[in-house]
C-alpha cells in the first residue's frame, strides 16, 4: 500500500497484503485483479495529539477534527468520529460531527497531561483532520504551540528544538497500540551528530507516553535535527521548544513532522513582518554536502547571494537567516543537496513592541495531495490568521471554501478565489471572510482547481497581545481520499 500524504493511519476496504505465487511448473502465477494496482476508498483513519495539557489560568489546551466534504463521485455519509485518552481513562466518547462538511471545535479542554486518539470510519474517514492548539499565558509556555495530530508511525523526522541555556525542548511519544513500543531516538546539531547510545532502546509501554527531555541525550546544543525511529512498534511523536530568557519569554511552538530526508525539500511558510525567519538545513548522512537554496517570493523566484554554495558537514544542522527578504514578502523556501539527501524546516521569532518575543516552526512540507481542511480559525480583531500559498511550478487557482463549524449560526460567507502564478507566493486573510468587528469560530477547505500546478500551503496564527505576540504555524497537507491497493497473487503451496 502507497503511504497516504496525510499522516494518518489508513484502513481500505478488503485489502490483503503480499506477492503470492502458484505452484505450476511454468512460473505462471494465479493472480487475482489484472491491470496494475486499484484505487480503494479510505475506510479508516486514526490520529493522535501525543501532549495535551490545561493548567488553569497559565495553560489551555484545545482540539478541533473536521471531515472535509466528499470528492466528487463519492457519495454516502456513514461512519462515526470517536475519542479517547492515549491512557484510555474512560470509554469511547462520539464526537459531534457526523458527516463530512463539518468541524467541531473545543475537544479535550477536560483532558491534562495525557493526549487523545481520534479515529473516523467510512466518509468521514476520507477527509479526517485534527489540529491542537496550546495557549500559554505567561511564563516559559508563554505562546500559541499548534500542531496537526497524525497517525502513529515507525519514523518520524523533527529540524528544530535547542537544549543550550534558556532552551527547554521535550520529546513526547505516545503508544496507542496494545504491544510494548522500542524506540531509537538520533539527534544531530550544530556540532555534528550526539552520542547515539544514549537515545537506544526506549521501551514505550502500551496506551501510555514517555516524555524526554532532550538535554538528557544532546546537552547544551542549538538547532536540533531529531529523528524517531520504531525498532518494535510505532509511536505518535510530538517535539515542543520552549525558550526563556532570564524570565523574559522568547516564545513556544510544537516543531512540525518534517518529510524524510531528500535531495530537494520545500519549506513553505514564512510569513512577512517584523522579527527573524531562519531556514534550518540539517544532514543526517555520513559525507558532507553542498546545498543551493532557491526563494518563491510574492515578486518571483531567486537564489539570494551567498545561498548557491552552502556546505552542510556530515551530522551537522545548520541555520540561515531570511528576515532580509521577509521584510518585504512572505516566501517558501527550496533546498536542494547536489550530495547526501537533508532534511530543512524554519523558525520564526516574532515581535512588538517589547523584549518578550514569541516563535513559530514550519517544516519540509509536501504538496497539496487534494483538498486541505484548517478547523481551527478564531475570527476575532486581535486574531488573524493567514493563508499563504507557494505556486513553484505552475500556476495555480485556489478556492477557499468556508466550512461550517458545530454550534455556529448565520450564513457561511461565499468561497473567495485566489490566483497563484508561477513562481510565486500568495497570502489571504481569513478574516476578510467578514465584516470587521466579527467575532466567531470559522473552518475553511482549501482546493486547487482543476488545471493547477502544485502548491505548498501553510497557516500562520498570530494573536496581537498588550505583551507581545503569540504565534504558531501548521502547514496543510490534503486528506487521503483513495490509496493504491496492489496486486494480490495466490500461492497454493500456503494452502487455502
Amino acid at each position: 500500500m502507497n503511504r497516504p500524504p496525510l499522516g494518518t493511519s489508513v484502513i481500505v476496504g478488503a485489502l490483503v497484503l503480499g506477492s503470492v505465487l502458484t505452484g505450476s511448473s511454468d512460473g505462471s502465477a494465479d493472480r487475482i485483479g489484472a491491470g496494475g494496482a486499484q484505487s480503494v476508498e479510505v475506510v479508516g483513519v486514526t490520529a493522535v495529539c501525543p501532549d495535551i495539557r490545561q493548567r488553569p489560568g497559565m495553560i489551555a489546551s484545545r482540539v478541533s477534527v473536521g471531515a472535509a466534504p466528499l470528492p466528487a463521485g463519492r457519495s454516502g455519509a456513514d461512519g462515526a468520529v470517536a475519542a479517547v485518552p492515549v491512557g484510555r481513562g474512560g470509554a469511547d466518547q462520539q464526537v459531534g460531527v457526523t458527516g463530512p462538511g463539518q468541524v467541531a471545535v473545543g475537544l479535550a479542554t477536560k483532558i491534562s497531561n495525557d493526549g487523545l486518539v481520534l479515529s473516523a470510519t467510512g466518509g468521514l474517514a476520507a477527509g479526517l483532520e485534527v489540529e491542537q492548539v496550546t495557549r500559554g499565558s505567561a511564563g516559559a509556555e508563554r505562546g500559541l504551540a499548534g500542531v496537526r495530530c497524525e497517525a502513529p508511525a515507525r519514523e518520524s523526522w523533527f529540524v528544530g528544538g535547542a537544549t543550550a541555556v534558556g532552551d527547554i525542548t521535550h520529546l513526547v511519544l505516545a503508544n496507542v497500540d496494545d504491544t510494548p513500543s522500542t524506540v531509537d531516538v538520533s539527534i544531530f546539531s550544530a556540532r555534528g551528530a550526539a552520542d547515539s547510545r544514549l537515545g537506544q532502546g526506549i521501551t514505550v509501554r502500551p496506551h501510555s507516553r514517555t516524555v524526554i527531555n532532550l538535554d538528557e541525550l544532546a546537552p547544551d546544543q542549538r538547532m536540533l535535527a531529531v529523528r524517531v525511529l520504531s525498532r518494535r512498534g510505532r509511536v505518535a511523536a510530538a517535539l515542543k521548544h520552549a525558550r526563556l530568557d532570564g524570565r523574559t519569554t522568547k516564545g513556544v511552538d510544537y516543531v512540525p513532522r518534517s518529510v524524510p530526508p531528500a535531495s530537494s525539500v520545500v519549506v513553505p511558510g514564512f510569513p512577512r513582518g517584523p522579527g527573524t525567519r531562519v531556514l534550518l538545513i540539517a544532514n543526517p548522512g555520513a559525507d558532507a554536502t553542498t546545498i543551493k537554496v532557491r526563494v518563491t517570493t510574492a515578486d518571483g523566484q531567486f537564489v539570494p547571494t551567498g545561498f548557491d554554495d552552502v556546505l552542510v558537514p556530515a551530522g551537522t544542522a545548520i541555520g540561515l537567516r531570511l528576515d532580509g527578504l521577509t521584510n518585504i514578502s512572505p516566501l517558501a523556501a527550496t533546498v536542494t543537496s547536489d550530495g547526501a539527501p537533508i532534511i530543512a524546516g524554519g523558525v520564526v521569532h516574532d515581535r512588538q513592541d517589547s523584549r518578550i518575543q514569541e516563535m513559530a516552526y514550519t517544516g519540509g512540507s509536501r504538496p497539496l495531495s487534494g483538498p486541505a481542511l484548517l478547523t481551527d480559525l478564531v475570527i476575532d480583531r486581535p486574531t488573524e490568521s493567514t493563508l499563504i500559498l507557494s505556486a513553484l511550478e505552475a500556476a495555480a487557482t485556489m478556492r477557499v471554501t468556508p466550512i461550517r463549524v458545530l454550534g455556529t449560526v448565520g450564513a457561511l460567507p461565499a468561497p473567495k478565489l485566489l490566483t497563484v502564478p508561477a513562481g510565486r507566493t500568495a497570502t489571504l486573510r481569513l478574516s476578510t471572510f467578514y465584516p470587521p468587528g466579527t467575532k466567531t469560530r470559522l473552518a475553511v477547505e482549501v482546493a486547487a482547481l482543476d488545471g493547477s500546478g502544485p502548491v505548498y500551503a501553510a497557516r500562520y496564527l498570530r494573536e496581537r497581545a498588550a505583551s507581545g505576540p503569540l504565534t504558531t504555524l501548521l502547514d496543510l497537507q490534503g486528506p487521503a481520499q483513495r490509496v493504491s491497493r496492489p496486486l494480490v497473487y495466490r500461492d497454493p503451496s500456503l494452502g487455502s
